[in-house]
């Protein structure tokens, strides 16, 4: 008679050697199809590096060829900006004559050599330019109203009952008077030294047209223009005074966006010979918006007028 703990024993063990079996013939079933795998992944991964660096080294020739194309189209913009420049000089020898141009910069951050530029080509085209004004917008917008009163007063303006708007509009009224006039009494010191300003030149030379280059370094918010630039834009008008705002053509259309009105003659590339060209036609009264931006109407103003007015002379 068998004993029946024997053959549980037995086919316990029988058991337990047919699962060991079978894992064994699995793992030897397995481990080549796991090397295929991880072959396929290899290749997979090497093609994929061999077709990076392809498109990469692509890549790093078609930026090359641009930089080559870029550096020649510079080369060529240059040699025509030149030939502009040259050729510009007798179309306006003369045209500024007898002019006091004022040039007012938005912002002490401006660009001191485009300042120098256009100073020169204004020079060349006969006009003097005896004063330059800098505003320093930040210490302006922070003035409070019993401030504006007591430069009014120094500015020898009656305050009274006056409402703090209307003080505030009377001095950027004697500002304008002061440039379209001259300042026999030395009231810019006023301006001066409460840090609104800078001035720089003769003060008391009457001005008949202003420059005013806006854009700079930082570029100011909308609100920044209208409490300041446009308050001065509009005295300087009702005065009398021809202004032009303009820019260099790196600032954008940003810059110039804010001061677009029909009573504003706009230059959004004055960096530039044709910029300066429409620079001296603005300030002849051809009024326009003259650049190469979304804002501006024209590029520059037609060559015949240039020619006109030299068969005028």
């Amino acid at each position: 008679m068998v004993d029946i703990r024997l053959y549980i024993g037995t086919l316990i063990a029988v058991l337990v050697f047919f699962g060991l079996g079978v894992l064994v013939g699995i793992g030897i079933t397995r481990e080549p199809r796991a090397e295929q795998l991880y072959q396929r992944i290899e290749r997979q991964l090497r093609q994929y590096r061999e077709e990076t660096a392809r498109e990469l080294k692509k890549r790093d020739e078609q930026i090359k060829q641009l930089d080559s194309e870029i550096s020649s189209l510079r080369l060529k913009a240059r040699a025509n900006e030149q030939f502009v420049e040259k050729m510009s000089i007798p179309l306006i020898q003369g045209k500024l004559i007898f002019r006091n141009i004022a040039i007012v910069l938005a912002t002490p951050d401006a660009d001191s050599e485009l300042v120098l530029r256009v100073q020169s080509f204004l020079e060349k085209a006969g006009a003097k330019v005896p004063l330059r004004i800098t505003l320093v917008p930040e210490a302006i917008q922070k003035v409070d109203a019993p401030t504006w009163r007591e430069i009014a007063e120094k500015l020898g303006l009656i305050v009274g009952n006056v409402g703090d708007e209307t003080v505030k509009s009377g001095v950027w009224k004697r500002l304008a008077l002061l440039v379209r006039y001259g300042d026999s009494q030395n009231y810019w010191q006023v301006l001066s030294r409460a840090g609104l300003v800078k001035i720089n030149g003769d003060a008391q030379t009457p001005i008949g047209s202003v420059v005013f280059l806006c854009g700079g370094q930082n570029q100011r918010d909308t609100e920044q223009v209208k409490a300041v630039d446009l308050f001065l834009l509009q005295a300087l008008k009702s005065v009398g005074v021809r202004t032009v705002v303009a820019t260099s053509s790196s600032a954008g259309d940003e810059a110039i966006a804010p001061y677009l009105s029909e009573d504003l003659t706009t230059i959004d590339h004055v960096d530039t010979p044709l910029g300066l060209l429409s620079l001296v036609a603005a300030l002849l009264g051809q009024h326009d918006h003259y650049g190469f931006g979304e804002t501006a109407r024209r590029p520059f103003p037609e060559p015949s007028w240039f020619v006109q007015q030299n068969q005028q002379r």
